[in-house]
């Protein structure tokens, strides 16, 4: 199975030829616009947000997907997927900045583990748990211990490994992209 997350720092629609050589089987895309369910061929796009063209897509091919229903949408930016064979909780955490659309949401990657660890572990089948965790363990050290902790206590580490596919570098330099 093939995965791949990555922020596309908006107009996803317009960009998706630069991942479809990737045939990932799931994709999780940060900062994309709301579209329909159908509009890619052969696959379900679900869609989850509080601003029309920048929010969390998850891309799943060929095969039956839904959003499960123990969706919060008062999380802002977490998508529970389910797929015949595999969960997708997927992250575009939005942290401090989701206080903007209300005092009863959060944005916090933690405090969606905490809502969601039942569904996460409840090991009726395997876990993707992946995105834009917007947080450095360079800056934010303590965040990635209490985040490693949680997911430890609630049996989601294992041993896991990830081949990254990276989009050709032309890419990167005909768009504004200064960072790449």
């Amino acid at each position: 199975m093939k995965i791949v997350t990555w922020n596309c720092n908006l107009n996803f629609a317009k960009k998706y030829e630069y991942i479809e050589s990737m045939d990932a089987d799931v994709c999780i895309i940060q900062e994309c616009e709301k579209l329909k369910g159908d509009y890619f061929p052969n696959s379900k796009f679900f869609w989850t947000g509080r601003i029309e063209n920048k929010g969390l897509g998850v891309l799943v091919k060929n095969g039956s997907a839904s959003l499960d229903s123990s969706h919060n949408p008062d999380l802002i930016n977490f998508l529970p997927i389910r797929s015949d064979n595999l969960k997708i909780l997927g992250v575009w955490a939005y942290n401090h900045r989701a206080k903007k659309f209300g005092d009863n949401v959060s944005g916090e990657t933690i405090k969606a583990i905490e809502f969601y660890k039942e569904w996460l572990s409840d090991g009726e089948l395997p876990c993707v748990f992946g995105g834009d965790f917007n947080n450095s363990v360079i800056f934010e050290l303590e965040f990635a211990i209490q985040l490693f902790q949680l997911l430890r206590s609630i049996s989601i580490i294992s041993i896991i490994s990830i081949i990254i596919e990276l989009v050709p570098r032309s890419f990167f330099h005909a768009t504004v992209f200064p960072y790449f």
